[in-house]
């Protein structure tokens, strides 16, 4: 992008229509000869909103694959994240070794121009964050197990859940608790599709080590973080820059390491309202309140953890069959599950 295109309100200044010459000015090393001539029709000017609709869509790729395929060098994607390129913005990371690997001929050469100048103006708004895949979203809303009838409707990206269809979801047979889960997850779908955080809303909970290494890119480091004490992403927040340089990571991994740890700390922070981590098991809380009798019964309504429980209505409390006693104790327990909750919404 020009130099002008990253500061504040650039793109509000902008002269409606956008002519050729203004377009080149902000657009820099940007601009593309083939993209100008498909939004403008050949008349060498199109209306500003226009304009800056083509750039955000850009912007916003949904993937690295789509990232390139705006810039007309997908066959790249391969190489590239054998690499350990994840994001656009990490190809400012690759050093010249590994860009002759890419084996670029004339016009990739400027293509590969382009989308690096394009990677340079996102570093530079800020806007560098890391896929956040399907299966990391439904694990931290306690619906992984829909994993495998979504695939086999074909979603594969959180970006299709939006059309799937009530009829569609009834395919998934999800249990009561679960689809009261789902009708909120969806709900706030469209506000987080661009978001990584996995952890922004209290009713949502930390995906496992796994799950987020997979995320990252970052999997064969399952087997040393466990060899390091390493049990669940909590964990990780008390590894000292030691242990950390014994896992050899090289810049690109370091990177996404870094970002994937600002989740970690805030979902430490959430794990633990009174400064220490609560037991992470649900078991152990049902055992803490003598309730483990009720265990295969949270298991038929779609149960895992404990803030599953606030999505029960009293009136629904039957469900669980409890004895007389342990009526008593459950209600105990939701109130003290509900006031910790609503702590954590007031901070």
């Amino acid at each position: 992008m020009g130099a002008g295109a990253s500061s504040p309100g650039s793109f509000e200044r902008l002269p409606d229509p956008v002519d050729e010459s203004t377009a080149m000015a902000l657009l820099g090393n940007c601009f593309d000869r083939a993209d100008w001539e498909t939004i403008t029709h050949g008349t060498g000017k199109v209306s500003k909103e226009t304009f800056i609709t083509t750039i955000t869509v850009r912007n916003l790729a949904p993937s690295l694959r789509a990232w390139l395929e705006f810039w007309r060098i997908d066959e790249l994607l391969d190489t590239l994240e054998s690499l350990d390129v994840m994001t656009p913005t990490d190809i400012l990371l690759l050093e010249e070794k590994d860009v002759l690997k890419l084996d670029l001929k004339t016009i990739q050469k400027k293509h590969w121009q382009k989308a690096r100048a394009h990677s340079k103006y996102l570093q530079n708004i800020n806007f560098d964050k890391p896929p956040s895949p399907l299966n990391l979203w439904l694990e931290s809303w306690r619906l992984d197990r829909l994993g495998a009838g979504l695939f086999d409707l074909g979603c594969d990206v959180k970006e299709d859940l939006i059309d799937l269809t009530e009829a569609d979801a009834a395919l998934l047979n999800m249990k009561l608790l679960e689809e009261r889960r789902w009708k909120q997850a969806t709900s706030q779908l469209l506000k987080v599709i661009r978001n990584y955080d996995f952890n922004d809303n209290t009713r949502c909970s930390t995906p496992c080590l796994k799950t987020w290494l997979e995320s990252l890119k970052l999997e064969e480091l399952d087997e040393p973080l466990k060899m390091l004490g390493v049990v669940e992403l909590s964990d990780l927040s008390d590894m000292d820059d030691r242990e950390l340089a014994s896992l050899g990571l090289n810049k690109l991994q370091r990177k996404h390491w870094d970002m994937g740890m600002l989740q970690v700390l805030k979902a430490k922070n959430e794990a633990g309202l009174d400064g220490k981590n609560d037991d992470p098991t649900f078991r152990g809380w049902l055992e803490s309140w003598r309730l483990f009798r009720l265990w295969p019964i949270m298991q038929e309504i779609g149960a895992y953890v404990q803030q599953d429980l606030l999505d029960l209505e009293p009136s629904e409390y039957s469900l669980l069959k409890m004895r007389p006693l342990e009526a008593k104790r459950f209600e105990q327990a939701m109130i003290t599950l509900e006031e910790e909750f609503q702590a954590w919404g007031e901070n």
